[in-house]
């Protein structure tokens, strides 16, 4: 009983998905050798031709679906174990699928790389964490198209599902950042109402901090190096969230007149990049902004320079006592690349901040140097 070549496969396909059916052949042949059956056997079990077994073990053929409820059995395996069926991604292939996604927008474009989302999350609709990075990767993404070219509608609008279908999670972890980058977009469009509403869904009550008790089970379950690598990424997390915040009053007293406060937060935020061995790039931003927000075109220039040049060198996180495990001796090459092509994008696209910019034969020059 078998039905032979294309029309079987189609069927199969069916029932698992795309990705899915090509690992069925791999799955028989790996289960019948453990089982320690040659094809020959597993066929005299079956009732069909030792041939039909070498096909399917080839990928050439499927066995006939009305087959699979006793190949599962004898075999030992369930028919979900025989399907590859999973409702979720691991956390590992979630994160190397979006370095894949990172990778082909940066080789292929952000076109493809929206192409290769939309297939995954076809396979696996429900994994909110899944939705929820391929919608931030593909944000930035949009951001560094080519700003000459108008993004596609669609693009605009798979990030905004696929941000709402992750908010609707039953993991907190995935939740609640999916309610706030749908709060960050409301507000971006102007929708404040919506964004409140948005935001009021996150609890406002912070959790405990376990951090310092798991560490110290870590130090006792498993080494010291554990228990260090986590204290490492929380500090490390919580200065980035620092820096936002620090980034906003920064503006708020300006807005509010009060230039003197701004320009001590900017040096606060400044010092506290060096203080804590951050990307030096960072050190750059604070004076920056100031320059921008009072709009003295000579030393924003100077400064726009500073942080294209600086954008352009590679974080030795490695290097830092505060990061080394985390970093596992590593450094961060790709990071300047991708903020400096923002940063040109931006000053290329006329954004507000720099309006005052535009025409000075200092900045003309300078854009001509990072084409």
């Amino acid at each position: 009983m078998e039905i032979q070549g294309e029309e079987n496969v189609i069927k199969i396909r069916e029932l698992q998905g795309e990705e899915n059916a090509m690992n069925i052949s791999e799955k028989i042949r790996e289960k019948r050798k453990k089982a320690g059956l040659t094809q020959e056997q597993l066929a005299g079990y079956l009732g069909v031709s030792a041939p039909a077994v070498y096909k399917w073990e080839k990928g050439t053929s499927c066995p006939d679906v009305a087959l699979l409820p006793a190949l599962a059995r004898l075999l030992g395996m369930d028919m979900n174990e025989l399907f590859s069926f999973r409702e979720e991604l691991t956390e590992r292939e979630i994160v190397l699928f979006s370095q894949q996604l990172s990778e082909t927008a940066l080789q292929e474009g952000a076109e493809a790389a929206f192409a290769l989302a939309r297939q995954k999350i076809r396979d696996y609709p429900r994994c909110g964490q899944l939705l929820y990075m391929s919608a931030c990767v593909l944000d930035a993404a949009r951001i560094l198209a080519d700003p000459q070219k108008a993004a596609p509608p669609e693009w605009k609008e798979d990030i905004f599902r696929w941000y709402t279908q992750a908010a609707e999670s039953s993991q907190e972890a995935v939740r609640y950042p999916a309610l706030l980058m749908l709060a960050h977009r409301y507000a971006g469009e102007g929708d404040y109402e919506k964004a409140q509403a948005t935001l009021e869904q996150i609890p406002s009550i912070p959790a405990p901090d376990k951090t310092l008790l798991e560490a110290e089970i870590l130090r006792h379950q498993e080494d010291t190096g554990k228990a260090a690598e986590l204290l490492e990424r929380t500090i490390l997390q919580a200065l980035t969230r620092l820096q936002g915040y620090l980034y906003k009053l920064l503006e708020l007293e300006y807005a509010d007149g009060k230039t003197a406060q701004a320009e001590r937060i900017a040096g606060a935020a400044a010092g506290m990049s060096r203080l804590f061995d951050l990307w030096p790039y960072n050190t750059v931003v604070p004076p920056l902004l100031i320059a921008l927000y009072r709009k003295d075109a000579e030393e924003s220039i100077r400064l726009l320079r500073r942080a294209l040049e600086e954008s352009q060198k590679p974080w030795h996180m490695g290097e830092s006592p505060l990061y080394y495990r985390c970093a596992e001796g590593k450094h961060f090459s790709g990071l300047g690349s991708t903020f400096s092509q923002a940063l040109l994008i931006e000053i290329r696209s006329g954004k507000k901040e720099y309006e005052f910019l535009q025409g000075n034969p200092e900045l003309e020059k300078l854009l001509e140097e990072y084409p």
